[in-house]
């Protein structure tokens, strides 16, 4: 097994707006078409940053709020909620925002974990109003090393 890695989005999601929505959850998993090198996440791991890139496809949004859960129903927290956290828009495309969420806990994987080696992901944009979407989301990964 390997000592570090990241699960990812398999799809763009698009039409977030400024609510959770459960339509609208991202599926955070190993997807080797997405990322050659995504790996699939342990049942016990230290949970390091959450990389976002979102496209603003109205209004203004400069912020968003995150968060992961076990389940696809968003009712069993794997992690606190992030808020209006900043993202920084692109440099070439500012219609690109991005950021990167610390998240420094560690985790293990509930019963009521509805897919193995797999979280969801819950977000909405909060502040500038509007609509983005999800373009990409790396959940990175550690095995804490034994002593």
């Amino acid at each position: 097994m390997a000592s570090q890695g990241f699960i990812v989005n398999d799809a763009e999601v698009t039409g977030i707006d400024g609510a959770f929505d459960l339509s609208k959850k991202i599926l955070l998993h190993e997807d080797s078409d997405m990322d050659a090198l995504s790996k699939s996440l342990p049942n016990a791991c230290y949970l390091s940053h959450l990389d976002i890139q979102v496209d603003v496809t109205s209004g203004s949004p400069e912020k968003f709020t995150a968060f992961l859960t076990w389940d696809e129903n968003g009712d069993d927290p794997c992690t606190g909620l992030s808020q209006a956290v900043v993202g920084q828009a692109g440099l070439t495309d500012t219609s690109l925002l991005s950021t990167s969420i610390f998240m420094g806990v560690f985790i293990s994987a509930p019963a009521t974990q509805t897919s193995q080696g797999k979280l969801y992901l819950h977000l909405k944009q909060n502040a500038g109003g509007g609509v983005i979407t999800l373009k990409k989301a790396r959940l990175h990964w550690a095995i804490r090393p034994s002593k």
